[in-house]
């Protein structure tokens, strides 16, 4: 069954946001670690597979956040912890802008490029090239989510290591981005917007969460800026042996560096 957000435990609120053509599905693992300690929630963003849907002229960085901030209004949640991989990070910034965040981790933060760069051109240009593929995975059927001939070309993009991927989490990818509705839309809005803006209004304590394998969203051309724009102290922490989607390779690092960022922010003591 297609659903739209995985929820678990008790406590401090921690809202998790995957990256674009995904699902709340991604999360899981890193859910079921955290839930021992907080009340975690894991979305399918709006125009994504399982996810709330959103008129065409919504389909953008601020169009997804106002379909967030509408299911944060509907369980009560003012403001909340925001994880963010990727597009996920993008959109964390955007709610923290509008005061939604108690703090920001940013998991390989998308958004960070220069308007009309080549960096901007080529991420949605490598989109763009996938989407005949993952067009004709959704004519196929659920055969091909379990297809390495479907796979590799979206997971190789985002991971260092295919093989350390559980078979299960690769097929729940492959099935998101084939039936992510918006796919087209949503890159003709990010080109129309362009990269995250704002950063300077961001006053949530901010922890960078980089995988030391991220050949999508490299340092000095999409991460740079965070540093250079977000006020205040922004906390490094780097997670080795990943790429740039780390959850689908060792959700056991990542969830380790949320418990360092929501430690440091919540003035906790760490749990390894």
């Amino acid at each position: 069954m297609v659903t739209s957000r995985y929820r678990a435990g008790a406590g401090e609120p921690v809202l998790l946001l995957h990256g674009f053509t995904l699902s709340h599905h991604v999360w899981h693992r890193v859910v079921d670690d955290l839930a021992a300690d907080y009340d975690v929630l894991a979305l399918t963003m709006p125009g994504h597979w399982g996810g709330p849907r959103l008129r065409w002229r919504d389909l953008g960085i601020a169009g997804i956040a106002d379909g967030i901030e509408r299911e944060l209004d509907e369980i009560g949640w003012d403001t909340c912890q925001i994880v963010g991989n990727s597009l996920g990070g993008q959109v964390a910034f955007e709610l923290a802008r509008r005061g939604r965040a108690r703090s920001v981790a940013g998991i390989n933060p998308g958004g960070g490029w220069k308007r009309f760069s080549y960096t901007e051109f080529r991420i949605g240009f490598g989109f763009a090239v996938q989407f005949p593929l993952m067009a004709l995975a959704r004519l196929v059927g659920d055969r091909a989510a379990a297809s390495r001939f479907f796979q590799r070309p979206v997971i190789a993009n985002c991971s260092r290591d295919i093989s350390a991927i559980d078979p299960d989490d690769a097929s729940n990818v492959l099935r998101a981005v084939s039936h992510c509705p918006a796919y087209p839309q949503i890159l003709l809005a990010f080109l129309r917007d362009g990269p995250l803006t704002g950063l300077d209004q961001v006053t949530a304590p901010t922890s960078l969460i980089l995988a030391e394998f991220d050949t999508f969203l490299v340092r000095d051309k999409c991460i740079q800026r965070f540093f250079d724009e977000l006020p205040g102290d922004v906390e490094e922490i780097v997670l080795p042996g990943v790429g740039h989607i780390p959850m689908l390779e060792d959700p056991g690092v990542v969830a380790r560096a949320v418990r360092t960022h929501l430690g440091r922010v919540l003035g906790r003591e760490i749990v390894a």
